[in-house]
C-alpha cells in the first residue's frame, strides 16, 4: 500500500487506494486457493479439482484487460498464470485420458438424461429411458402386492416421489465433487456407490423405510446402470464439431471446460468468446439445446485429425464470420465452406508427412 502513489493535491482525481486493494485482495485470495488446489492433486485422484484448475482465475483478473489490473499487481499476477498453468500441465497425463474420460463421458451421460428430463418433452431418450425404470419400479411393486406387504400409500408415495429419485440419482452421477473411495477399485465405482446411496436415501424418506424399499432401490440402479453405460458405449464414437464459445452446452460448466482440454484442436479468440472446430464422441453433441444451436457436427469420419489440421481449417475461415453480428460462425455464408477446409487442411497435413518421410528415406 506504501508503493501506490497519492492523487497529490488533486481533488477531483480518483482515490487509487480501494481498487489496489480490492484487487491485491483478489490476487492474494487466488494464491491461497491455488496451493490448496495444488495439495489435493498432490493427495489423490481428484476430478473436481484439476477442472477447477483449468477454469481458475476465469473471472478474475486474468480474463480481463491488463491496462485495468494495477501496474504494481501485473507481476504477481503474471506469475500466478503461470503457477495455474505448471500445475495444470503438471497434472494433465492422469486427467486427459484414460478413466478421467471415461469418467467425463459417464457424467456427460448423466447430464443427458436430466436434461431430457427436465425439458418435459418427448425427446430422443425420454420415453425409453423413463419407461424402462418405471416398468421396473411396478414390476417390483407388484411383487410386493402379491406378498400382500405393499399399502397403497405407499403406491401413492411411488407415485409422487419417482421423478426426485430419478433426479438425485443422476445429480449424484453428474457431480464433480469427489465421492468417498473407500474399498472401491476405481473413481467410476465410487461414483456409481454415491449414486446408489442418494437413490436409497430418497426411496426411504419417502416410503418410510419399509423393509422392501431396499430391493427396490438396487433394481432402479441395476436397470438405471444399465442405460447409461448403454447411451455411453453407443455414443463414444468421435465426429468434427464446430463450437461457438458465446453459448455452453448441457453439461456442469467445469466439466465443459474438461471436455475442450481433453479433446483439443483448433480454437479462434474473438473478444471474450473462443470458438472452436474439434473431435469429441457424438455424446456431445446431444448436449446441445435446440434453441441455441451452439454446437454442430461438421462430419463424420474415421480421421484421427490432429490439432494442428483443425487449427488450420478454422484459421482460414474468414475473420467476419466471428463477429459479435453473426449468430453462430460455422451457420454463416462464409463458413459453410468449413467441410472443404477441412479437407484441404487434412491433404496438407497429409502431404508434409510424405515429405518428412521422404527426408527420413529418399530411396522411398
Amino acid at each position: 500500500m506504501a508503493d501506490v502513489p497519492e492523487p497529490g493535491g488533486c481533488q477531483r482525481c480518483p482515490n487509487p487506494f480501494p481498487e489496489y486493494y480490492t484487487q491485491a485482495r483478489r490476487l492474494i485470495s487466488g494464491m491461497e486457493e491455488l496451493a490448496t488446489l495444488a495439495d489435493r492433486l498432490a493427495s489423490r485422484y481428484d476430478l473436481e479439482a484439476y477442472c477447477t484448475v483449468l477454469t481458475f482465475g476465469m473471472f478474475g483478473p486474468r480474463e480481463s484487460n491488463t491496462g485495468d489490473i494495477h501496474r504494481l499487481l501485473r507481476k504477481p499476477q503474471s506469475a500466478l498464470d503461470a503457477a495455474r498453468d505448471r500445475l495444470a500441465e503438471h497434472h494433465a497425463d492422469a486427467y486427459l485420458d484414460g478413466k478421467a474420460r471415461e469418467e467425463l463421458l459417464l457424467i456427460g451421460t448423466a447430464a443427458l438424461l436430466d436434461s431430457d428430463f427436465r425439458r418435459r418433452r418427448p425427446g430422443k431418450f425420454r420415453l425409453p429411458w423413463q419407461e424402462t425404470w418405471e416398468e421396473s419400479c411396478e414390476e417390483a411393486l407388484s411383487a410386493q402386492e402379491r406378498k400382500a406387504t405393499f399399502s397403497g400409500t405407499a403406491r401413492y408415495a411411488y407415485q409422487s416421489g419417482f421423478d426426485r429419485w430419478c433426479e438425485k440419482w443422476l445429480h449424484a452421477l453428474m457431480r464433480l465433487a469427489p465421492a468417498e473411495q473407500n474399498n472401491h477399485a476405481s473413481p467410476m465405482a465410487a461414483r456409481w456407490a454415491r449414486a446408489y446411496d442418494a437413490l436409497e436415501r430418497a426411496i426411504k424418506r419417502d416410503l418410510h423405510d419399509e423393509p422392501w424399499v431396499t430391493r427396490l432401490a438396487d433394481r432402479l440402479h441395476h436397470t438405471g446402470r444399465g442405460l447409461v453405460t448403454g447411451i455411453a458405449a453407443s455414443m463414444a464414437e468421435q465426429v468434427v464439431v464446430a463450437y461457438d464459445g458465446r453459448e455452453g452446452i448441457d453439461l456442469p460448466w467445469p466439466a465443459q471446460y474438461l471436455l475442450w482440454t481433453q479433446y483439443p484442436g483448433g480454437a479462434r479468440q474473438a473478444g471474450p468468446s473462443r470458438h472452436r472446430l474439434t473431435a469429441v464422441p457424438r455424446l456431445f453433441t446431444l448436449l446441445d439445446d435446440l434453441s441455441r444451436r451452439s454446437l454442430r457436427v461438421i462430419d463424420d469420419t474415421e480421421w484421427r485429425d490432429s490439432p494442428a489440421v483443425y487449427q488450420e481449417a478454422i484459421d482460414n475461415v474468414p475473420k467476419a464470420a466471428f463477429s459479435p453480428d453473426a449468430h453462430c460462425w460455422w451457420s454463416t455464408q462464409a463458413a459453410e465452406r468449413l467441410p472443404r477446409l477441412l479437407s484441404m487442411a487434412r491433404a496438407d497435413a497429409a502431404s508434409a508427412q510424405q515429405q518428412a518421410q521422404r527426408v527420413q528415406a529418399p530411396w522411398r
